[in-house]
């Protein structure tokens, strides 16, 4: 059975990791809660005031945006530093998503497979923290990254995010394709949604300011709703056990066939009740894409094709390697009965059941061959890892966004390539050197430790990292071998990976949040605004498309859980883990129910209350005119909005 203790220890390791990273000892400082600049102030007021009250008028990064701002010796250099500013903010939007995708993802895969956690935990814990990294880290470094906490910048996107998601999202997956609804999850996500939006509005009506209950309650209530979603799968599981469907002589016969053509062997389905597809046709594509891999294998030892293709209980294959198309094309439509229980083939290999993807995940190229260090390929090897561009039949495949994309990303990514191990990556022990180094170094300076002594007298902790990276070195040098993969070498990237993106996501999260502090200090936007724009803007985008993709492929359902699921989770884990963390270091965040607040609550409750009555009222099937009713409520939001922040409408 699964044990749902080991996803919980991470996130108890995540909580300590942040905790670290932001005792500051100036978090008693007597400056100013909030920026505020007075409008008949002089320019050399405004800078006096800004410097000396970082605290409030920055967002915890390294580069002091305001500062840059309205210290500018005239309105041109003002204007320039704001545009670099703000492209500066896009390329981090474009860094975040990158190191999330491409280096945290893997890292959490591998140690769900690693800690044997079933779909439906991993699902609600691992997976939905590295799908929502961004927003969840960005609500950290909201409130963590700085003395005084932004708290209304982190509400503001966890609101706006989940506003934005749970309407334009879900009406573009409706209007992309309608369909029959997922009853008890998405009615479970649903009602547990609604029950925490209450919640906090219930805490905005009777308190001023935040309480370590408050986000305790939150973190119950993450609890309580990953109980719900594993009891629900054992309940499922123990249903299917206790009536079996009837396996016909044929199928027994079938299975035996296939089994005997793969090269991975797999377990008899009890749940199949007609016989598979002409086997001769997977046998085919599985030895096009070994040919495949063994050349890409030969060239390479880049990351591996994480997906050949992969096929339910209708025969219906979901996702294709190029060399798997053309073999199973003409077999789309083979249809098998049964549940819709998958089998994924992956580089050759067959995976069943619950740990198909994660189990898939596990596969390392293998390492090149390297005889002694004075061999030139050790410097071939090392370049291949290091290399940030994309490789070239991934390139041919891309759009011109998408090439537009990785060329902006070309220099982080390299820069992620150093300082965080990739478990999809071959062993390569010189970049396993360089690891030594860069990994501690980097993990101190990301939270703004590199510097600080940890006693009176003491030199900084970069001494101390540095002493802990010859010792990693030394190791390193004397008990692996160039050309032949140590023992537990895919759990140890996977784990140290998952740390160093961690630290990577995190320090991203605080730059951001020092540029959208600029924008409202200069523009006089509130945070709550800009929190539900820009933030929740930039963040959502990425679920948008993710989700199309998903009901392109003929999973509209998975793609609304994920537009339910996902915002449920940010809203609870970026409440109830960095302001459980701030209360326990003591800082005062201040809650405040503004206008903003009172429309980002009302509207989300109209929507996912749109959502929950539309289900049952449309006979459990979503229509595109269920989408309209969704984009015209965050219309209508936008519309009062804008009139609440020019004034035109007026709270009592």
């Amino acid at each position: 059975m699964a044990q749902p203790s080991g996803a919980l220890l991470s996130l108890i390791f995540i909580a300590f990791f942040v905790t670290s990273t932001t005792a500051d000892p100036s978090a008693n400082s007597t400056s100013d809660e909030k920026c505020e600049i007075w409008s008949n102030w002089t320019q050399k007021e405004i800078c006096d005031y800004v410097d000396a009250n970082d605290d409030a008028c920055e967002g915890g990064g390294y580069l002091l945006w305001t500062q840059y701002v309205e210290c500018a010796p005239n309105t041109a250099a003002r204007v320039i530093v704001i545009i670099v500013g703000v492209v500066y903010m896009l390329v981090l939007f474009v860094m975040v998503s990158s190191a999330a995708d491409d280096f945290f993802s893997p890292s959490i895969s591998a140690i769900v497979a690693h800690l044997r956690i079933s779909e439906s935990v991993a699902g609600v814990t691992f997976m939905a923290f590295g799908n929502g990294a961004p927003d969840v880290f960005g609500s950290i470094a909201s409130v963590l990254s700085s003395p005084t906490p932004k708290a209304d910048l982190a509400l503001g996107e966890l609101f706006g995010g989940g506003l934005f998601v749970t309407t334009m999202v879900v009406s573009t997956i409706v209007l992309t394709s309608p369909f029959d609804v997922e009853v008890f999850s998405t009615f479970r996500d649903l009602v547990f949604y609604l029950v925490a939006l209450l919640f906090l509005g219930l805490c905005f009506v009777f308190y001023d300011s935040v309480t370590l209950w408050m986000p305790l309650v939150y973190l119950g209530l993450y609890l309580l709703y990953v109980m719900t979603v594993f009891g629900a799968q054992a309940m499922h599981n123990s249903k299917k056990r206790a009536h079996p469907k009837p396996k016909p002589e044929s199928t027994k016969q079938s299975v035996k066939s296939f089994r005997s053509n793969v090269i991975a062997p797999v377990p008899d389905r009890p749940d199949i009740t007609t016989d598979f597809p002409e086997i001769s046709v997977v046998t085919e594509a599985i030895d096009k894409l070994k040919e495949h891999m063994a050349e890409k294998a030969h060239s390479s030892r880049k990351y591996p094709k994480r997906a050949s293709f992969m096929m339910n209980g209708e025969g219906r294959v979901n996702s294709l390697h190029p060399y798997a198309h053309s073999a199973l094309g003409s077999r789309r439509d083979s249809e098998l009965s049964g549940e819709d229980e998958e089998f994924v083939v992956i580089h050759g290999h067959v995976f069943h059941g619950h740990e198909a993807r994660s189990r898939a995940a596990s596969i390392v190229p293998e390492p090149m061959k390297i005889s002694s260090w004075k061999s030139k390929e050790v410097i071939t090897d090392l370049l291949e890892h290091i290399d940030p561009r994309p490789e070239s039949d991934d390139w041919e495949g891309m759009n011109v966004v998408s090439k537009s994309l990785a060329i902006i990303a070309i220099v982080p990514v390299f820069l992620f390539k150093l300082t965080i191990p990739l478990n999809d990556m071959s062993w390569c022990k010189p970049l396993a050197l360089i690891h030594a180094f860069t990994c501690p170094a980097f993990l101190l300076f990301s939270i703004q430790f590199f510097l600080i002594s940890p006693f009176p007298g003491s030199p900084g902790l970069w001494l101390y990292g540095l002493v802990a990276s010859l010792i990693l070195a030394g190791l390193l040098i004397f008990f692996t071998q160039l050309g032949v993969q140590p023992k537990y070498y895919k759990e140890t990237y996977s784990y140290v990976g998952f740390v160093m993106s961690i630290a990577w996501i995190y320090l991203i999260s605080s730059e951001v949040v020092n540029v959208v502090t600029m924008l409202g200090v200069v523009s006089r936007i509130s945070h709550e605004v800009l929190g539900l724009t820009i933030l929740a803007w930039s963040n959502s985008i990425g679920d948008l498309i993710a989700d199309v993709s998903v009901v392109k492929q003929g999973y509209p359902r998975m793609a609304m859980a994920a537009a339910i699921g996902g915002p449920l989770f940010n809203l609870l884990m970026g409440f109830g883990l960095p302001f459980t963390i701030a209360k326990l270091q003591g800082k005062y965040i201040s809650m405040n129910i503004n206008p903003t607040y009172r429309l980002l609550i009302v509207f989300l409750a109209i929507s996912l209350l749109a959502t929950l009555i539309g289900i049952p009222v449309q006979k459990f099937r979503l229509r595109r005119a269920h989408a309209a009713v969704l984009i015209t409520i965050y219309v209508a939001f936008i519309v009062f909005v804008l009139l609440s922040e020019t004034g035109v409408l007026v709270w009592n």
